[in-house]
């Protein structure tokens, strides 16, 4: 039995499974991984691009929902020893955020794909501090071809 390489915080391999650069980085742990879920999260920075007045902003909660998605496609393609395929944000079908993170928090996001079709990939995604849920969305993320 192998050890879980659960959670991964290398700032360089993370870059690697993202198709982001910074400043635009949203994610700095992966936290778990199976083929329809992923669990990452983010320390909420002072000199992060979306924080303003110490709070962070709904771009950067989406933005970081969306990375989560993206995550989850990049770690898949990572463990086949694959070249990750760029993907797009397709459609927002639904959306609530109750609460904006500031500055120290530590927020984290669950993706679970709900269907996948030629490239298109329906994901219910929230995300929680501790076990608070501030955000929830379904999103529909398209791979490139």
């Amino acid at each position: 039995m192998t050890a879980s390489p659960f959670p991964i915080t290398d700032s360089i391999l993370l870059q690697e499974l993202l198709p982001h650069r910074a400043p635009m980085i949203m994610i700095d742990t992966l936290y778990d991984f199976t083929d329809t879920t992923v669990q990452a999260g983010l320390t909420i920075q002072e000199d992060n691009i979306f924080v303003e007045d110490r709070i962070f902003l709904e771009a950067g909660i989406l933005e970081h929902m969306a990375q989560s998605i993206a995550l989850h496609t990049g770690y898949s393609f990572y463990i086949q020893q694959k070249a990750a395929p760029i993907g797009y944000l397709g459609t927002i079908k639904s959306i609530a955020i109750d609460y904006f993170p500031m500055v120290g928090e530590d927020i984290s996001t669950n993706a679970t794909i709900l269907q996948e079709f030629m490239g298109v990939t329906l994901v219910s995604v929230e995300t929680f501090i501790g076990d608070r849920r501030i955000a929830y969305a379904e999103i529909k993320s398209v791979i490139a071809s």
